[in-house]
């Protein structure tokens, strides 16, 4: 095992940790390091794309990506009587689609320009579509207080992480698809699915059986338990793909071992849309 990146993820996790814990979901602080999360694994995403000949208008898509994290977080924060928030949000998202196929008539070639576009439109739906789902997580409840919901996904899929990394690293045998990420096994997935079944335990026993403002019986721990690090699991796998499509690694590197940003974030990015849907249809 790597015990230096162990040692920085422990760091960063206690970071992460101590801010959500500490910070009003409602600061200021909060959309910024969002959109900066945001910026950097867009950022990413279109430097694997070029790696692959796939163009895109990156100073587009990622302005685009900012400003739809920035309205999901503002349209909690200040809601306007009279209009919903989901309304507001779908009407961005037409116009920023709007904008990326509109920049098709700067081009001479109709094919590039087709490929533009749609490299463009991948990169914002990719990274900042899903991640604007972390910032719903994040924006519900009383944004006087820290959050809730973002912080249970956080642990649950990162410590499911954990989970698969130690498991799989000291028992695992059988590839879980090893053409795609031959390190990743089926132990290390039961490992994963087992740690972060652990966290919704204490996550309800220190917490009275609550998510936020809502009511969060065990039995819809276990549940997501099992499910959000098979999400996560998935997520990561399709980050593999892009990046064993490049030939490379990591798709970035912002700290030892841990890869870039949108390594640290690839599994958040389907788990966050999941849990979402899963408490407006089960915990509401």
């Amino acid at each position: 095992m790597d015990k230096k990146r162990i040692t920085l993820g422990l760091i960063i996790a206690a970071v992460l940790s101590g801010a959500m814990l500490l910070v009003p979901a409602g600061n200021i602080a909060v959309p910024l390091g969002l959109m900066a999360v945001c910026g950097l694994a867009m950022r990413e995403v279109y430097a694997l794309m070029e790696r692959a000949s796939l163009l895109a208008s990156k100073k587009t898509g990622i302005a685009g990506g900012l400003l739809f994290v920035a309205m999901t977080w503002l349209v909690a924060k200040y809601p306007c009587p009279g209009f919903s928030g989901d309304d507001m949000l779908w009407s961005l998202l037409l116009l920023i689609l709007m904008v990326i196929f509109f920049r098709l008539f700067g081009y001479t070639d109709a094919r590039q320009a087709l490929r533009n576009a749609l490299g463009t439109l991948f990169g914002f739906l990719y990274v900042a579509f899903f991640w604007s789902f972390f910032v719903r997580l994040y924006t519900m409840g009383n944004l006087d207080e820290p959050t809730r919901a973002a912080f249970y996904l956080l642990l649950a899929v990162k410590w499911g992480d954990a989970g698969a990394y130690f498991i799989g690293s000291r028992f695992g045998k059988h590839k879980l698809f090893p053409r795609i990420s031959p390190k990743k096994s089926w132990e290390g997935l039961l490992g994963g699915i087992l740690f972060s079944c652990v966290v919704g335990v204490l996550w309800c026993f220190c917490t009275g059986n609550t998510l936020g403002q809502y009511s969060f019986p065990l039995y819809h721990a276990l549940i997501l338990g099992v499910l959000l690090p098979l999400i996560g699991t998935l997520g990561d796998l399709v980050e593999s793909i892009f990046k064993r499509a490049v030939d490379i690694k990591d798709s970035g590197a912002i700290a030892h071992g841990m890869g870039g940003m949108l390594d640290m974030i690839d599994s958040l990015l389907f788990a966050a849309p999941f849990m979402y849907i899963y408490i407006k249809f089960f915990l509401c």
